[in-house]
């Protein structure tokens, strides 16, 4: 007797297998959603064991093939595909990707803050404005405008 397996079946059985031995978190769910140029978004939801102080979580990840680029947020890849920018969640650098040299590249030159928005040039994929969020300091209400600092780059 012969017992066929598909891919998407045994690893769903591989994980089921692991989270009945996991006493720290379950992941529940695992996406992967192709960003076009080589690149995917691979998004694994996680929920806690009961009676643990953490919070559910989200996780994303950044592939271009098979090689991992980062657990990273507000990502966005060039008209062409020649780079991606993104928001690192492990240390909240902002960086880019090149495919052709393997490489990231963090974007020292950006103000420290969380990435807002990314406008690519229409014709140079090289050319980039990145804003960036810098506000830290919350008014006397709690709340906190933001202050947008906007950066013309070229990537290398």
């Amino acid at each position: 007797m012969t017992l066929r397996l598909s891919l998407s079946t045994f690893i769903s059985g591989i994980v089921a297998l692991l989270l009945c031995f996991s006493a720290h978190a379950q992941v529940l769910t695992q996406t992967k959603q192709d960003l076009g140029n080589g690149f995917y978004l691979q998004e694994s939801k996680q929920i806690n064991v009961a009676g643990r102080w953490h919070s559910d979580k989200t996780f994303k990840f950044l592939y271009f093939g098979k090689r991992h680029v980062c657990q990273c947020s507000n990502i966005s890849i060039s008209p062409n595909g020649k780079f991606a920018l993104f928001q690192d969640a492990t240390n909240l650098n902002i960086a880019s990707f090149n495919p052709n040299k393997n490489s990231v590249t963090v974007l020292s030159k950006l103000p420290a803050g969380k990435l807002h928005e990314v406008t690519w040039d229409k014709k140079d994929d090289r050319k980039v404005e990145v804003s960036v969020d810098i506000q830290q300091n919350k008014g006397a209400d709690g709340h906190s405008a933001p202050e947008i600092k906007k950066t013309r780059l070229r990537l290398k």
